[in-house]
């Protein structure tokens, strides 16, 4: 999304398919790649691929983190102190994208120290560094990001929860850049209670989706619903979308102006993909996974999602849907210790794809970066 995963610098597993239904083989293999240890709580949460060989990760280390990938191994690469001299007790990194090997955005929270509240970072690699920008707070509010978008060095899409300071009612969020400066834009929120915006991603400045979840009062209600909004260019509004008992959506990938895909949870960690056919959302089949964290797609018959072995929920897994079936390739992690999990994934060529994720140790509360390399 972290870190003593790798036993040496050129430790790699490599996997095969598995039959996820009666479908035919799509022979893919995953390739465990090195990375570099930060400490403590180093997970990745983000990725983006500029090329095969060149691409950021970013996550928490509790002062923000971001690595490149140099074709071989990640690196941990400099960036801003988001700890502002022990303002904050606590940053991290959520969200990249790049549109250029000099243009990049990076988005994320800080929390400030003695409990206070958060408020949403966003960075931009210019080629040469990254720099933090201002992100507007309003006094008495509480505002993060999760997820990055880019379309241009002049327009990205960023997007979150905001709430007034101490209070239980969380609003979406939605803020603009416009190669200046960052704003909010408004958005609708469906839930009396929690609304979060997971993940953004869209074909043009006029099409964009935005999916999380929300949450009604009463405050003893834990059914959370999923929340898709969507940005025509001039507004954002709310879309009708599936749910499956109390369902979250973590991540979505556009293709066109009807073609998308979404992916989450569903009752029990149960796989939930829904697709938009231009008019509406609808559940389409999942892999026999659970837990989906992360979606990526080149064409409607080219889909990959990242989630867990549906018989054991431990296990890091991967899915590639061909337009008919969905098959499985099985990620085996070596090297540290707790549980590996796999959310963030993106296609970095025509046959790669890059998948991030971190492992908890359960025991010592600390957690490390895991990356693979897809191949198929």
């Amino acid at each position: 999304m972290r870190k003593a995963l790798m036993a040496t610098a050129g430790s790699a597993v490599a996997l095969g398919v598995v039959f996820a239904t009666g479908g035919p083989a799509w022979a893919a293999t995953a390739t465990q790649l090195p990375v570099t240890s930060t400490g403590f709580f180093g997970g990745f949460l983000g990725v983006d691929a500029v090329s095969p060989s060149d691409g950021w990760a970013v996550g928490g280390d509790g002062n923000g983190m971001i690595q490149r990938f140099n074709g071989t191994r990640w690196n941990v690469f400099a960036s801003p102190d988001l700890l502002g001299g022990g303002a904050n007790s606590w940053a991290d990194l959520s969200g990249v994208d790049a549109t250029s090997a000099g243009s990049a955005v990076a988005v994320g929270n800080t929390t400030a120290a003695g409990g206070g509240g958060k408020a949403a970072v966003a960075l931009r690699w210019n080629g040469t560094a990254w720099s933090r920008q201002p992100v507007p707070t309003p006094a008495g509010t509480d505002t993060e990001l999760s997820a990055v978008k880019a379309f241009s060095p002049a327009d990205a899409w960023a997007v979150g929860q905001t709430a007034a300071t101490g209070s239980t009612f969380r609003k979406t969020l939605a803020m603009h850049y416009n190669g200046t400066s960052w704003s909010a834009v408004p958005t609708p929120s469906a839930g009396t209670r929690t609304n979060f915006l997971t993940a953004v991603d869209g074909v043009s400045t006029r099409d964009v989706w935005a999916v999380g979840y929300s949450l009604n009062l009463p405050y003893g209600n834990k059914i959370r619903q999923s929340q898709i909004l969507h940005w025509d260019g001039t507004a954002w509004t709310q879309v009708a979308s599936p749910n499956n008992g109390s369902t979250f959506l973590y991540d979505v990938a556009a293709l066109s102006a009807t073609d998308a895909w979404a992916v989450g949870v569903g009752t029990g960690g149960s796989a939930l993909v829904v697709r938009w056919n231009g008019t509406s959302w609808h559940t389409v089949a999942a892999p026999p996974l659970v837990n989906l964290g992360g979606v990526t797609a080149r064409s409607a018959t080219d889909v990959w999602v990242t989630g867990a072995a549906a018989d054991d929920a431990n296990k890091p897994a991967l899915a590639h849907w061909n337009g008919s079936a969905w098959t499985v390739t099985p990620v085996a992690v070596t090297g540290g210790v707790g549980i590996p999990t796999l959310g963030a994934i993106t296609t970095a060529d025509a046959t790669t794809e890059w998948a991030v994720g971190s492992q908890w140790d359960g025991t010592t509360g600390q957690s490390s970066a895991i990356a693979f390399r897809v191949v198929g």
